[in-house]
């Protein structure tokens, strides 16, 4: 009897290990899958991403200061004068940028790959990045271009510095290849693109604005191939109306991530509009900016400062410095002998 007992308990429990076990794994494989990600990327709503973090982060570039400003107070701004920084401000828009947009745009790339019905995508997304790096090099020189967010993707964990004049050689490129492949009878992003909503018109626009931009910046280094990228970039059509600048429009309701995020850290810190009559902070544009401006009857002073006469902004003053440009001859034109 009691062997026969031991021999019940132990099939009873054999078969219990074998329920048990088949409870236990079945289905086990997505027990640790997070049903609500997607198995692979959406270059649309990444896109959308790397758009708002390529333009939110604007503070990063006045946090170095920029040369623009000086103080006579204990806060950040050198003025005119060069100095060596460790501040984690100066390399803010360094630090924030390739895990962010760089990051963001190469895996938008890789997602959309060599399908042909996605080639605007694809050109968008180019030159969006040409954007987004050509600023990186404006502020830092050479810096991780063709290895650059390649961690995930090629395990390079130590991206190379590449050197500025090869970054603008193939900016220059990428931006020619992305404008000439721009199809307005093919797929865009649509609503998925903050700044021209899939408009490829504009996007070649943004484009040749570009280049023009990355031409003008050789001037002093390399002033043929200056003027033969620039002369392509005119040729193509850049940008002539405040409707086809690049922008993302942000709204006053709704999420802060809707809002202008300059705006809203000074709405968050209870900012009150000045009269001039009080500078705590003792924050000044410096002269060699103000200087240049003037002289150069550069119309965008008056937009960028204003002189107070007491605690009434005098407009008249700034007035005195805005110009027409219509019929100006460019800063192109005299550069290189030709007429607009």
């Amino acid at each position: 009897m009691k062997r026969h007992l031991t021999k019940y308990i132990y099939c009873s429990l054999v078969i219990l290990g074998i329920i048990t076990t088949q409870s236990c794994t079945k289905n086990f494989d997505t027990l640790n899958v997070n049903p609500d990600a997607s198995s692979k990327a959406v270059p649309q709503y990444i896109f959308t991403k790397a758009q708002y973090d390529g333009t939110a982060r604007m503070l990063d570039l006045l946090l170095g200061t920029m040369q623009y400003t000086t103080s006579f107070n204990d806060v950040a701004g050198f003025g005119s004068k060069y100095v060596l920084s460790q501040s984690p401000q100066s390399a803010a828009a360094f630090t924030n940028a390739y895990p962010n947009e760089i990051n963001e745009l190469v895996e938008v790339l890789k997602a959309i790959g060599t399908d042909a019905s996605l080639v605007n995508l694809q050109a968008e997304a180019r030159i969006w990045k040409v954007y987004c790096f050509s600023r990186l090099t404006d502020l830092y020189g050479d810096i991780p271009y063709s290895q650059a967010a390649q961690g995930y993707n090629q395990a390079i964990y130590k991206p190379a510095y590449d050197a500025q004049k090869d970054i603008y050689a193939d900016l220059l490129k990428e931006l020619d290849q992305a404008a000439q492949s721009l199809d307005a009878t093919k797929a865009t992003f649509g609503s998925a693109d903050l700044i021209y909503g899939g408009n490829t018109v504009k996007w070649k626009k943004f484009a040749y604005s570009l280049m023009l931009r990355c031409a003008m910046r050789m001037t002093k280094v390399d002033i043929a191939q200056a003027q033969s990228w620039a002369t392509k970039a005119i040729a193509g059509g850049v940008i002539t109306d405040d409707a086809d600048v690049a922008k993302v429009v942000y709204v006053g309701a709704g999420q802060d991530i809707n809002k202008n995020p300059l705006a809203l850290d000074l709405y968050n810190n209870d900012y009150i509009a000045g009269n001039g009559s009080t500078n705590t902070e003792g924050g000044k544009y410096q002269d060699v900016f103000i200087n240049y401006l003037k002289a150069n009857k550069d119309p965008r002073l008056a937009v960028v400062s204003v002189v107070w006469n007491g605690g009434v902004a005098d407009l008249g003053y700034s007035k005195r410095y805005v110009i027409r440009i219509e019929c100006q001859t460019c800063g192109f034109c005299d550069l290189f002998g030709t007429k607009s």
